[in-house]
Formats: structure tokens, sequence, C-alpha cells
């Protein structure tokens, strides 16, 4: 199984909102709601700037991302309800798992450290691949680093961008606190169970939310 960072394993996206607002207008650039939700939230930073800022120099911008960069990791983000148990009961499964975020290795290191999350069996962060969400490529890469096909991959996902990275890869996907096209959906983790049998990709829903199985 396969997750993202922001809005999935910690309730970031306020962090991320603010941190772009912020340096936008101090750059004397006003973004919409519109602007936020298409192009920042759960999209590269390279996405980001090439849709919102296409004509900045490369000097300012690195300048601009760095500031972005230093008020999103000095923020502190909980995490999203039911996660940390969620991922236990994965590692009680033996079931593989990794991260697949836009996030830098300094940003994810501080959030594992403060929640005391550990035991990805791999990382993938903005910097390893070419091309970010929602080009499908960050997650083709966890995949092939975990020995994973796409159909037999399971990926949390909570924006518009992520999602498509998501599905396009040719993964499964649930959404959380997103109804993006009728997918699959949830609030949070303490909506969904993993049967103790094996695990998944068949989805039943029932008084307790959705529960995991394994396909046979």
């Amino acid at each position: 199984m396969l997750f993202d960072l922001d809005g999935v394993i910690i309730d970031s996206n306020p962090a991320i909102i603010n941190a772009w607002t912020s340096v936008s207008e101090e750059y004397g650039y006003t973004l919409t709601r519109v602007d936020v939700e298409r192009f920042i939230i759960g999209a590269s930073y390279e996405y980001t700037m090439r849709s919102l800022f296409p004509g900045m120099a490369p000097d300012v911008k690195s300048v601009f991302h760095s500031k972005v960069d230093e008020l999103e990791q000095d923020a502190w983000c909980d995490l999203i309800p039911g996660v940390a148990s969620f991922i236990e009961d994965l590692k009680s499964c033996n079931i593989k798992t990794g991260l697949v975020t836009s996030s830098w290795p300094e940003k994810i290191n501080r959030v594992l450290q403060q929640h005391n999350l550990d035991g990805f069996d791999t990382i993938v962060f903005r910097n390893d691949v070419l091309r970010g969400k929602p080009d499908p490529l960050p997650y083709l890469v966890a995949m092939e680093e975990l020995h994973l096909k796409p159909q037999n991959c399971l990926i949390f996902e909570d924006s518009d961008n992520g999602i498509r990275s998501a599905l396009s890869s040719g993964a499964h996907c649930i959404a959380i606190d997103n109804d993006f096209n009728n997918l699959v959906s949830v609030k949070d983790f303490t909506e969904l169970e993993i049967s103790t049998e094996d695990l998944i990709f068949t989805f039943s829903s029932g008084e307790k939310g959705i529960r995991l199985y394994k396909k046979s």
C-alpha cells in the first residue's frame, strides 16, 4: 500500500495553503481558491510554479521556493485520525507500505520523528522523480521499488492531483475526505478496517465503514 503524506498522513493542507498564499502575496500575487485547489494541493512544486508563475525568473523562483518550504517545514501538523493504528495493522499483516510525496527529506523526517512513525518500506520524495504529481511517475517508481504490479497496489490520496496520479498509474485508490468522481472515499482512517484474514483489493461497506480484503 502506498500513502501520500500531506492530507493523508498529516493534516497539513492548511499549513501548505498558508505558506503559498503568504509568499505569493509577498511577491505581489493573489491566489484564488481555484488556484489552490487546482495547482497547489497535491501537486509538485514544478507543476505549481509552471502553472501559476510561468514568467518568474529562475533565481526568483529559487528564493520563492525556499520561503514556502521554510514556512511549511516549521508548521506543526496533527496526524489524520486513525492513520497511525492503520499503518500498525498493515505491519502486523506483513503488508509492504510506501510513502509517495511531493515533500522533501527534511520535512518528511521531521514529520516521522514528531509522530513516531517508521517502517515504511520505501519513500519517494520530490527529488526522486523528474515529473511529480499529477504525473503517475512517483507512484510507478514506488511500485517498482516494492516489486508491486499496479493492479495489486492500493493508494491513499486526498487531493485531485494526487488521485489523478494514483489512478493513471493503474493502481486502486481510496480517497481521503475527497468525493472525486464517485471514487471510494472515507472521511479518515477510522472508517477503514483490515480483515484479520489476509488483505485486499475488494471493498465491502458496512456500518463500520469500509473493510479491506486480500484478493484470493
